[in-house]
């Protein structure tokens, strides 16, 4: 019986912290929807942009759901729904490693795949310029952010240092070891200056920067889950063995 109170405290703690940490994803999902307006204020964005916060809002509803029922199976004794609880978590186990499995083998052509990417969307268009103003105004958007110039090129744009994307391809540093390092040199009417490098550099080195403390976050919530489908099935074989009988 110690064994089984002791298993039963610690399950309802662990549903309880994950319980609170899927709502605090769920508040960050729906701040980051509702008062995106304040970062792109200005620009015609695309609702491509809401993909990652709508991500976070279903993982966020996902484990606030999956917690409950197990919180409630752990403190109400409920068989069925610790059942549940360890199914579902032993699934979403295993799609966590396939996509850890994936990340490892194919991490290196992230960068390729960003490219490839990019350059079907251009493969039609000889220039960004050439497309609509809803497109350019959310890459001048990421541009701006991301501090680049163009998809997989500065001459992605006909010119860099038009009107439309002067003020984010434009790229000045007083140091020229950071310049030499930050930008790219463009001849501008025979003049030298210089522009920052193209998107998919910025956003591969954005990507691989926190592919590591991705991949610790999704080591350490396995070996969590892991521990969580053990002991709610040990709480049921526990409880099974009281009635008189083991599954």
């Amino acid at each position: 019986m110690a064994s089984t109170s002791r298993t039963r405290t610690m399950l309802i703690v662990f549903n309880v912290i994950f319980w609170l940490i899927g709502a605090l994803f769920l508040c960050a999902g729906l701040t980051f929807r509702f008062q995106y307006w304040r970062l792109i204020r200005g620009y015609e964005i695309s609702e491509e942009m809401y993909i990652p916060v709508f991500s976070l809002m279903a993982l966020g509803s996902y484990l606030m759901i999956i917690t409950f029922c197990g919180c409630c199976g752990a403190m109400m004794e409920n068989k069925c729904m610790l059942i549940t609880f360890a199914a579902i978590n032993g699934f979403f186990l295993l799609v966590q490693i396939v996509c850890g499995v994936l990340l490892l083998v194919y991490g290196p052509q992230i960068k390729i795949w960003i490219g490839d990417i990019f350059e079907r969307q251009l493969r039609q268009r000889t220039s960004l310029e050439r497309f609509d103003e809803r497109y350019k105004s959310f890459l001048i958007f990421w541009q701006e952010h991301l501090t680049c110039c163009g998809l997989n090129s500065k001459n992605d744009w006909k010119d860099p240092l038009g009107s439309e994307a002067r003020a984010t391809c434009l790229c000045i540093f007083n140091d020229q070891a950071t310049r030499d390092r930050e930008c790219l040199p463009h001849d501008d009417g025979g003049n030298t200056v210089y522009v920052y490098k193209p998107c998919v550099d910025e956003f591969s080195a954005f990507v691989g920067k926190y592919m590591i403390i991705i991949g610790v976050m999704i080591l350490v919530i396995c070996i969590l889950e892991i521990a969580a489908v053990v002991g709610a099935c040990l709480l049921v074989r526990q409880w099974r063995e009281d009635e008189g009988y083991v599954i």
